[in-house]
């Protein structure tokens, strides 16, 4: 497929800061789709390792190719997502990380399908993960296709991640992009927003893109687990989920159980990262929204006291999981790693 076929463009955003090989093969696997009709955004963050330059000499023989410098104050990924938002011009965005890799043939199946289906506000495709060579670790099964997906975002399942689903602009506009105050779980904020706010969407079936394993320090992802900036963030952040919940879909028992077991989660991270006093705060928080019924609430702040305590942490953790299991908490334990 090429652009005489298909006069609807797509735009890839990918930001960065300071990865200049990783950045090089994400790129390069841009330049390797069959559909031609594309333009990438490569909206930089304040690179100093020569991944500026590196672009503006691609960008020099590739028009499709487009370098953006983040200004301003507000720095990181999803203000730089949002800058390539607002500096799209075409109808269909992707948003890929800039470690990460798209199949040959992934913009011609996303696009092509969007323009059979102009009633989808977004599509979602499944991943695969991989540590050298694409398929070498993990891949998204048929499967995963199913379930309540609101449900598993509030349970930290990811039924899909940031590279995985191809939007229209205007949806993205509708959403108002990414929640530039949040300093963790935007993308899960966008997709719960998503969802709440009945955007139309169908998740298919094709592995086409593919993430990068890889552990970091200075990772978001690492960091909301055990920054007490990140953790402080949590209360504002489930207290936003709950709401648009309350203002789309509606509370349900089971949504609520959900956003129960994520105030126990960041207690949990409280305790990890040596602050008892906050894990117990934290957790009282869903009480008092009234999102935890009284005994619910006490057994897990007996359980909070029992992880902080002399006693075995083998132990202490096996009466917090089968609790977890009478409670109907379904937190993805890989995410906790």
């Amino acid at each position: 497929m090429n652009s005489s076929t298909c006069p609807l463009q797509v735009s890839i955003i990918t930001p960065t800061k300071n990865r200049l090989s990783l950045l090089g093969e994400a790129i390069d696997s841009v330049l390797a789709q069959t559909f031609s009709n594309w333009e990438h955004l490569i909206v930089d963050d304040g690179s100093d390792d020569g991944s500026i330059e590196m672009v503006e000499k691609l960008a020099a023989s590739d028009s499709r190719i487009r370098l953006i410098k983040r200004t301003g104050e507000k720095a990181g990924a999803n203000v730089c997502r949002n800058i390539g938002i607002r500096e799209s011009r075409s109808e269909f965005l992707i948003f890929l990380d800039s470690d990460d890799l798209l199949s040959a043939s992934c913009l011609e199946k996303r696009v092509g399908l969007m323009q059979r289906n102009q009633d989808l506000e977004y599509a979602v495709f499944m991943t695969g993960f991989f540590v050298e060579t694409p398929g070498d670790r993990y891949q998204q099964k048929p499967g995963d296709l199913f379930g309540d997906d609101l449900r598993r975002f509030l349970s930290f399942e990811f039924p899909w991640i940031i590279n995985a689903p191809i939007w229209r602009k205007s949806a993205l506009e509708k959403l108002q992009g990414f929640d530039e105050t949040l300093p963790s779980w935007q993308d899960v904020d966008l997709h719960i927003r998503a969802i709440c706010g009945g955007l139309l969407y169908v998740k298919v079936p094709v592995l086409d893109h593919h993430v990068r394993w890889q552990y970091d320090e200075a990772k978001v992802s690492v960091l909301q687990r055990r920054s007490p900036k990140h953790l402080q963030a949590a209360s504002a952040i489930l207290e936003k989920f709950e709401a648009e919940i309350r203002r789309g879909p509606g509370m349900d028992w089971i949504r609520q159980r959900a956003l129960v077991g994520l105030y126990f989660l960041v207690a949990e991270l409280w305790l990890n990262a040596g602050s008892l006093n906050s894990a117990l705060d934290f957790w009282g928080r869903g009480s008092v929204r009234g999102l935890t019924c009284k005994r619910l609430y006490v057994s897990g702040y007996l359980l909070l006291l029992l992880l902080a305590s002399p006693f075995p942490r083998s132990l202490s953790a096996r009466m917090i999981h089968k609790w977890k299991g009478f409670a109907r908490f379904r937190i993805n334990p890989s995410m906790l790693g």
